[in-house]
Order: structure tokens, then sequence, then C-alpha cells
């Protein structure tokens, strides 16, 4: 809570700035509270980027059993 003009006035020196952090905590306290849903947001994007590279990785590498069994009918090169 912001205080009056008046009221910091007549506060002690040392009073004026503990009252100046208490309204800096309370500030950084409300602006964090607001980016908790975007965070939440952002996470699940997150994930989802994930899986979708994890299924098109999985999807585009080459079979290596078919190959193998080529390579083993074909005849011998050695």
């Amino acid at each position: 809570m912001a205080y009056r003009k008046k009221t910091l006035r007549r506060l002690t020196p040392e009073a004026r700035k503990l009252a100046k952090l208490i309204g800096e905590l309370e500030s950084v306290s409300r602006r964090l509270k607001n980016l908790v849903p975007e965070v939440e947001r952002l996470e699940v994007d997150l994930r989802a980027e994930l899986k979708r590279q994890a299924y098109f990785k999985a999807k585009l590498q080459p079979d290596t059993s078919a190959k193998l069994e080529q390579s083993n009918i074909g005849e011998s090169q050695c």
C-alpha cells in the first residue's frame, strides 16, 4: 500500500526508507504474481514443442533394420 506524502513527511528518515522498501517489495510481488499465468502458458507451449520435435525426429529417422537385412541378403563385397 502506498503511503501518503503527508504521512511520509512525518516519518523519520529510517522509517521513510523502510516504507519505500516495503512499497518496492509489494510492487515486485505484484509483478511476479502477474507473470505466473504467462510462465504457465510458456511451459505448456514448451512441452508441446518438445513432443512435436521428438515425434518428427523419430518419424524422420530411417529404419536401420531394413538396411541391415538388405546388406545381409546381397552378395558379399569383401
